[in-house]
């Protein structure tokens, strides 16, 4: 089967919003906005991911969070009718980003859940009634959601799972119902660090080591994530981890910093290879087909590899 996987649309819209909205961390959003980001970030070259992964013949799409810029309610309704354009409910797994969650009044309204979800996001009864992790069992694979999105304070946007959400996360995978199937997890948050800068530590995610270690014990063949904008592929003995870049990018100062999305061809349980798309010219287009095999261990800065495909 194919799964899409896209990340960070950062739909901006601020209709219905009133002053009061940005008397809080919304200010630092909001200068960020005008300073470039709304340049960079395009809802139709978000549209033209959606609709180049459901042409692929993509049969789930994974949406590893940052649905909207500032959490706000016309956000949330514009980025869940242009997903419902290209897949049902059914056909999607999405987990929250730092923008989703990004002030806490957005989080005490649970904003996110109640605008993204119709129903339940999982569709397997993991013995919780926290939403976190849900397991979605699409054909023979196991996509696992996790959270490490939360309010944080100005200039923070690093991600914190939690050791609740980590117990039940190591339950979750012990599950008969899913120890057979391929095992996917999904969160925002990354694992590899490309920026070298002293801020790294407010962006990053608390509990990486752990959470690999983790997925190692539990069978996941591959973690998704989003956040950075980056590109980085790399491998831990069987486990792949994965981080598409931003759907939305279509403006950019260095190539890999580029619109992506990747596309997992996954048979027999195993992953077969992975396809990176690529804005270029008005378009996605494909730009790299990966094979397990040839990608770098982590940890590590990020590799030549993809610095040659440009």
């Amino acid at each position: 089967m194919k799964i899409g996987h896209i990340s960070d649309i950062h739909w901006l819209d601020t209709s219905g919003s009133h002053f009061t909205d940005f008397l809080n961390k919304r200010i630092s959003g909001g200068i960020n906005l005008i300073a470039g980001r709304s340049r960079i970030h395009s809802k139709e070259t978000a549209k033209n991911a959606l609709q180049t992964v459901r042409k692929e013949g993509c049969q789930h799409l994974i949406v590893t969070g940052d649905l909207t810029n500032l959490a706000l309610p016309g956000e949330f309704q514009g980025v869940k009718t242009v997903l419902n354009e290209f897949y049902r409910d059914d056909e999607m797994s999405i987990v929250p980003g730092n923008h989703d969650f990004y002030t806490g009044e957005s989080a005490r309204h649970r904003r996110f859940e109640t605008m993204i979800y119709t129903t339940k996001p999982g569709n397997v009864d993991t013995g919780y009634d926290d939403t976190w992790p849900f397991v979605k069992i699409v054909e023979n694979t196991a996509i696992i959601g996790l959270n490490s999105a939360r309010p944080r304070p100005w200039f923070v946007a690093g991600g914190i799972l939690g050791s609740a959400q980590l117990d039940r996360l190591k339950k979750v995978l012990a599950l008969p119902e899913i120890e057979s199937k391929f095992k996917i997890v999904a969160l925002h948050h990354h694992f590899v660090q490309v920026l070298k800068s002293p801020g790294e530590s407010l962006r990053n995610l608390k509990e990486r080591r752990e959470l690999i270690e983790i997925c190692q014990n539990g069978g996941v063949k591959l973690i998704v994530h989003g956040h950075n904008h980056d590109f980085t592929l790399c491998k831990t003995g069987d486990t792949v981890i994965s981080e598409t870049g931003s759907c939305s990018v279509c403006k950019f100062h260095k190539d890999n910093r580029a619109g992506k999305f990747n596309i997992y061809d996954i048979e027999d349980n195993c992953l077969k290879s992975i396809q990176t798309w690529r804005f270029e010219d008005g378009c996605f287009r494909l730009w790299k087909t990966w094979q397990v095999s040839e990608l770098p261990e982590f940890p590590g800065t990020p590799s030549p590899i993809w610095e040659t495909q440009t």
